[in-house]
């Protein structure tokens, strides 16, 4: 009989111990020994949250609203710890979100994926 447990716990093995995790890791690191940029990207990220928010209430976001936003990630990007982190960040979302989709897929469930 499969122990569902003991491969949940091999995925997280595998997962603490993939590419995308170590250099999420490692910038992650980097950007907490620069607190004014640790608090920008904190800023940033409570910045897209509200505005995730407004569209899932179903109100549609300004031109103004979306390229403030986009402005501020050009901003970040210059900070080259900023930008390693940020794209760390995505790949390893990405690489989540693909493994949450194959889980739901082989037990024919959606589940709800942060995008």
């Amino acid at each position: 009989m499969v122990n569902v447990y003991d491969h949940a716990h091999g995925l997280a093995r595998a997962l603490k111990e993939c590419q995308e995790y170590r250099m999420f890791k490692e910038a992650r690191e980097k950007l907490k020994a620069k607190p004014s940029a640790e608090k920008m990207v904190a800023d940033f990220h409570k910045r897209q949250m509200e505005l995730q928010a407004q569209v899932l209430q179903g109100q549609e976001l300004t031109e103004e609203q979306k390229q403030g936003l986009e402005r501020l990630q050009e901003v970040l990007m210059q900070d080259m710890d900023i930008r390693d982190y940020l794209l760390a960040e995505q790949r390893l979302m990405r690489l989540l979100n693909d493994v949450s989709k194959i889980i739901s897929d082989a037990v024919d469930v959606e589940l709800p994926i942060a995008k």
